[in-house]
């Protein structure tokens, strides 16, 4: 099971932008396309020694997957966390057969952005 996290721009992750970022990732994990999110990220950042690059075809690979099986979109649910982050609220991107293909936890504290993370022990995954 790979954890990997993604830490925003900190000029970008607080007040609207907080709101936008979150936004905007939950827009790209919907529609399957990394590039919506790709100018959030910082060129310097790492996550869980993954630099932007690597975090992005990360998700694109997930996003590819989903589009082989035949998804042109995702849904989004919400379901919490059970292993790194318990009882925190995740954000579940569905198939439209209800088959969960991926979620993910975007930590906020104080109306800031700290990080996102792809999450494989989401209440989802159990149903």
């Amino acid at each position: 099971m790979e954890l990997i996290k993604l830490k925003v721009r900190e000029h970008n992750s607080k007040g609207f932008n907080s709101t936008f970022i979150t936004d905007k990732f939950i827009e790209a994990c919907t529609k399957l396309d990394a590039s919506i999110f790709e100018s959030l990220i910082d060129e310097d950042q790492y996550f869980e020694e993954k630099n932007k690059y690597e975090f992005l075809s990360f998700l694109k690979a997930q996003f590819d997957n989903a589009k082989k099986i035949g998804l042109d979109k995702t849904i989004v649910g919400y379901g919490t966390c059970g292993m790194c982050e318990i009882g925190c609220r995740t954000h579940e991107f569905f198939g439209a057969d209800g088959k969960m293909r991926f979620a993910y936890l975007i930590r906020s504290k104080d109306g800031e952005v700290k990080d996102i993370f792809n999450c494989n022990a989401s209440s989802g995954w159990f149903k």
